[in-house]
């Protein structure tokens, strides 16, 4: 695995499977003005075990990254937080 970037989806998803025990891949969304057109989303692949939801609410529209390597930090940080909170469920609207 090469630690200073994330380009093989492969190491991505290991890594996070490792810290959260759930499968995340980067969704890509291309945007006309940012990083070439690009900005980086992690994702759950099969659904996972309520982080996903907790942190679309908590970061509405702050998901989104011009590195992968941001975008991964800071999923770390918030899944970090949510677990040290007990895994608190979303009990509102989803805003995706």
């Amino acid at each position: 695995m090469e630690f200073e970037n994330f380009d093989n989806q492969d190491d991505v998803k290991h890594y996070l499977k490792y810290i959260t025990n759930n499968n995340y891949s980067f969704s890509i969304l291309e945007f006309g003005n940012t990083n070439n057109g690009k900005v980086y989303q992690l994702m759950p692949e099969k659904g996972d075990d309520g982080f996903f939801d907790w942190y679309c609410c908590v970061r509405p529209n702050n998901q989104y990254f011009k590195t992968k390597e941001i975008c991964v930090i800071y999923f770390i940080r918030y899944w970090t937080e949510w677990t040290r909170k007990g895994k608190p469920h979303w009990k509102g609207e989803i805003k995706r």
